[in-house]
């Protein structure tokens, strides 16, 4: 799985050129993707190299000028969004059919993120042509990752 960098036009725009605010999605995009990867088995790191990535997302992240700006609206949708992830890779594995396909869409919570960081840099009308852009999931196959 790898992060859409597409986005990344409509992004600065809506956001005033935020360049801080791109990197924290991208960082935290990048993290979520490997994350999947490894859980998933698509991906094997060894123990240090798993702590090294851990160590450079955590210091990447603190020292990102908005993330530390926002970080008391950003880090509940983090959570938030690991948590929708692990009910989803449940989902995922259900033998209800409609939980596996909504487990695609649960799955890309963290899109969520990315779209508050729109709003936090251009309001609700960025916000709004944003998602319009961009709330696209997969549509390559019926139980494709996002």
């Amino acid at each position: 799985m790898h992060f859409d960098r597409s986005i990344k036009d409509d992004f600065m725009r809506l956001t005033h050129n935020n360049e801080s605010a791109w990197q924290f999605v991208e960082l935290f995009a990048e993290r979520s993707h490997q994350l999947d990867d490894i859980i998933d088995g698509d991906k094997s790191l060894t123990d240090e190299q798993l702590i090294e990535a851990e160590l450079a997302w955590m210091l990447a992240l603190s020292k990102n000028p908005f993330y530390t700006a926002h970080q008391g609206f950003l880090m509940p949708l983090l959570i938030m969004s690991c948590n929708a992830w692990l009910d989803a890779n449940k989902w995922e594995k259900s033998e209800d059919q409609v939980k596996r396909v909504h487990s695609d869409v649960l799955k890309s919570y963290y899109h969520e993120v990315m779209f508050a960081v729109v709003y936090l840099c251009g309001g609700w009308k960025a916000l709004r042509e944003f998602t319009t852009l961009h709330r696209e999931y997969q549509k390559d196959n019926y139980h494709g990752n996002v």
